[in-house]
């Protein structure tokens, strides 16, 4: 039995037969629980690449859905939410479909308004550019000042 096995066995076991009996519809899966679970040093990521794989998912009709942790994805804190499907319905009956593309056009204008309270994006740009110069400018002006007064000496 591979890695992957042991770890889907383990969480269908001990998380997803439980909700299912219980009539839970989210559970949550711990990766450095299974880890610690499976009694084994240095695989969480494989604990990890499991918990998330399209083939758990799908075999134990659950669907993503949130990740939280590093953003490695890959230490004992991340927690993987499932949603738990009946498992007589397929996957795309229970998700709503969201159609190709509508979450980059939903990201479309997203700073608009904010540019428009500062008169547009060129006024904003405008206004950074006469602000002066930034503590670094500053800061560089300075040295290069005390580097001429050193060589003039």
């Amino acid at each position: 039995m591979s890695l992957s096995e042991k770890i889907a066995e383990h969480v269908i076991t001990h998380y997803v037969e439980p909700a299912r009996r219980t009539g839970q519809t989210m559970i949550e899966v711990q990766a450095g629980k299974v880890h610690r679970d499976l009694g084994w040093k240095n695989r969480v990521a494989s604990v990890c690449t499991t918990l998330e794989s399209q083939k758990f998912l799908k075999e134990n009709h659950l669907f993503l859905l949130h990740v939280s942790g590093p953003a490695s994805g890959r230490s004992t804190t991340v927690s993987f939410a499932y949603g738990v499907l009946d498992p007589g319905k397929e996957m795309e009956e229970c998700t709503p479909k969201t159609p190709q593309g509508e979450k980059l056009k939903a990201l479309y204008g997203l700073s608009s308004k904010a540019f428009g309270e500062l008169g547009g994006g060129e006024e904003f740009l405008r206004r950074e550019r006469e602000w002066g110069p930034d503590v670094w400018e500053k800061l560089e002006e300075q040295e290069s000042k005390s580097q001429l007064e050193e060589l003039a000496k």
